[in-house]
């Protein structure tokens, strides 16, 4: 194999990862990205070219792991542990991967009788690049999250079964290429790489069921989430409602009591019972709404839990009661944003949170400040949950952002001091 062939092959192989760390991981890059790009480019060149002229193949794979490693480090604003972990991961995959290509190039040299190991070598990085490109592509499509949500097991399973998979491969191109009678070698070839086609594809849709499996399971929690705010706001309505028709029934008795105070003249005790009265009329006061009854009944529960921790919950403005945004969607957005808006206001030293909503002709506008007890619960624009579910409160914000962008929203965080800011823009 000739070196600049061996180059090339290197060089695509590090663009299938980085395409992965993207697509897949949705890893986010640094500034000056090009810069990194370029030299790392002309890095993976220098080791490609150290690497052909080595003679140790161990210690040449070591050395190759560890550089992408580090220029992937260099070229993204990540975690190191999640940089190494998920690069480690996908350069085995890859590997596996290639090696079921090679072993797809060899058979179509045999069918067509063509020997060219720079031509195969070429071939088996752009087949495996082809397979990564239109597998991100479709997976872009479908979902905006990064394959690290699935969760460490599946993960575990989809690398076990691609090393299945790979042994099959192999095992089976020793057959088809040195055992089988050359008259019987076409249809083995033929059957064979359908198959390898197919493996691909049967890859593809394992880890597509995986991130189907947890998108549906966040939905299902959402959905029971609705559904119990809903139930809560009904069982609100009826116990206020109870309430009012209990008062109006002994207010006339109220009024006749006082005005029989005020004619002898027990001023005092009318002052007393004035203000009882007073007391029981303010709990029918604490009802918050902006004239959407689905906003109504999510605010006026965390309105209530506020206020059992003694956050000072300050409610403003009119949501439209006609809009084209779902009660599903309405339910993700202030769920999310005030659950997570109460949990750091309970820590704070001083308690408070902001609720307006505001709308025109054109815009929807929701405003929602939070007092905080440290900028540590913050990082990269999430909020890091002190809940025992982390697995699926961690997607909160994640989720916000999703009903969002179905409508062509915006979403703006600002963090001033010990005030946490969140500003949606709906163009309705």
């Amino acid at each position: 194999m000739s070196l600049s062939v061996f180059v090339i092959a290197d060089i695509l192989h590090l663009i299938k990862i980085i395409f992965l760390c993207d697509k897949l991981f949705m890893f986010k890059k640094r500034e000056n990205k090009q810069k990194i790009l370029m030299m790392i480019v002309a890095t993976m060149s220098c080791i490609s070219i150290g690497i052909y002229l080595g003679d140790n193949d161990g210690i040449e794979t070591i050395i190759y792991i560890v550089s992408i490693c580090i220029m992937l480090i260099f070229l993204y604003n990540e975690k190191i542990s999640s940089i190494l972990i998920s690069s480690i991961w996908i350069i085995v995959i890859m590997s596996m991967l290639d090696s079921m290509s090679v072993v797809l190039m060899d058979l179509l040299n045999d069918l067509f009788e063509y020997n060219n190991k720079d031509v195969s070598r070429i071939g088996a990085a752009s087949v495996s690049l082809l397979v990564v490109f239109i597998f991100a592509k479709i997976y872009n499509k479908k979902y905006n999250e990064g394959i690290k949500t699935v969760g460490i097991g599946n993960i575990l399973l989809f690398t076990l079964l691609t090393f299945v998979d790979m042994l099959i491969v192999m095992d089976m191109a020793f057959v088809t290429l040195t055992e089988n009678q050359r008259n019987f070698r076409m249809i083995y070839a033929i059957a064979f790489i359908l198959a390898i086609l197919g493996i691909f594809l049967q890859l593809g849709a394992v880890i597509m069921l995986f991130i189907q499996r947890n998108v549906y399971k966040e939905k299902k929690l959402v959905t029971e989430k609705y559904l119990n705010e809903q139930k809560y706001h009904y069982e609100y309505l009826e116990k206020r409602e109870t309430e009012t028709k209990k008062f109006r029934h002994d207010l006339s008795n109220h009024m006749q009591l006082l005005s029989e105070l005020a004619k002898k003249g027990n001023y005092d005790e009318f002052d007393n019972y004035l203000e009882t009265i007073n007391i029981n009329i303010e709990k029918f006061a604490n009802y918050k709404t902006v004239q959407n009854g689905i906003v109504d009944a999510i605010l006026n529960q965390y309105y209530s839990k506020a206020k059992q921790y003694g956050i000072e919950m300050e409610i403003k403005g009119r949501f439209p009661l006609d809009c084209a945004i779902d009660a599903y969607d309405l339910c993700t957005i202030f769920s999310n944003v005030l659950s997570n808006a109460v949990e750091a206001a309970i820590e704070a030293d001083e308690k408070e949170i902001y609720v307006e909503c505001r709308y025109t002709e054109k815009d929807i506008i929701i405003v929602v400040e939070n007092t905080f007890k440290d900028e540590g619960q913050f990082g990269d624009g999430k909020i890091k949950t002190r809940k025992e579910n982390v697995d699926y409160h961690g997607y909160g914000l994640e989720n916000i952002r999703e009903s969002i962008e179905k409508y062509n929203g915006m979403l703006n965080i600002k963090i001033d001091g010990s005030v946490f800011k969140l500003t949606i823009l709906f163009n309705t």
